[in-house]
């Protein structure tokens, strides 16, 4: 009985692995339009995304979220996507990506993922980002509880150039510091309604080699004057000057 089971597990494997191949070559046989028209079909968002801001310079960009719309295989649609460049996953819960859908994004041409209010494996998203052959990554976490071990990661990629962290985020100084040695390439930093960073985090952060632009606002243990002896500091390092915004409008209120 041991060869036969073997053989018939050995079969469904095989016929498993067929299936799925010829459903990811038949995904990415689909035009761009094909692939747009199907997942806007199901509530995701094709749009224009500005990212010049001043320049106003716009990249396709696709919205997914994890309300019940999310089909297994839809990130693989997604990041089939030949001229995608910008993709936001937000809201509400996903499962784990396969292994196949990890590596289509991979090979994809996306330069920035923005992760909104979303549970899904955080190790994941930084695993694409990774793999991503644009020269410079930009990677957006929002309303996310961010964790120490997920910033490790995150700093472990290669062309990371934008990085930008909101309201939610769990790390402490130790892992902030760590992110300040591996991100090398990194040139703009915004980090905005941060709970558990202390001046510790900005001593580590003068050492981060290529900023050129930060915006860190509503830091609970780090107030304003703070922030601008670390510019001074960094400045004074570097021997050039760091574009910082770390004010907030005169009657601002956190909501």
């Amino acid at each position: 009985m041991k060869y036969p089971l073997q053989k018939a597990l050995s079969l469904f494997f095989v016929c498993f692995l067929t299936t799925c191949s010829t459903a990811s070559e038949k995904i990415m046989k689909m035009s761009d339009e094909e692939l747009i028209q199907e997942l806007t079909s199901r509530s995701f968002k094709f749009y224009q995304q500005n990212i010049g801001h001043y320049t106003k310079i716009y990249v396709p960009a696709m919205v997914m979220n994890g309300k019940g719309q999310y089909l297994p295989g839809d990130l693989i649609k997604i990041c089939s996507i030949k001229n995608l460049k910008f993709l936001v996953i937000e809201w509400g819960e996903l499962p784990e990506f396969s292994q196949e859908e990890i590596q289509v994004c991979k090979n994809s041409n996306l330069d920035t993922i923005l992760i909104r209010g979303v549970k899904l494996n955080n190790i994941q998203i930084c695993e694409i980002a990774k793999g991503l052959k644009a020269p410079k990554i930009r990677i957006d976490f929002d309303y996310i509880p961010l964790a120490d071990s997920e910033l490790a990661c995150v700093s472990q990629v290669p062309n990371l150039d934008r990085f930008i962290v909101g309201s939610g985020a769990k790390i402490t100084d130790e892992g902030m510091c760590q992110f300040s040695q591996n991100a090398k390439n990194l040139s703009f930093l915004r980090m905005d309604d941060i709970d558990f960073l202390t001046k510790k985090s900005t001593d580590c952060m003068v050492n981060l080699p290529s900023l050129k632009d930060v915006m860190l606002k509503r830091w609970k243990h780090v107030p304003e004057s703070q922030m601008e002896k670390f510019v001074s500091a960094y400045e004074a390092k570097h021997k050039r000057k760091l574009e910082a915004s770390i004010y907030d409008p005169v009657g601002y209120e956190k909501p």
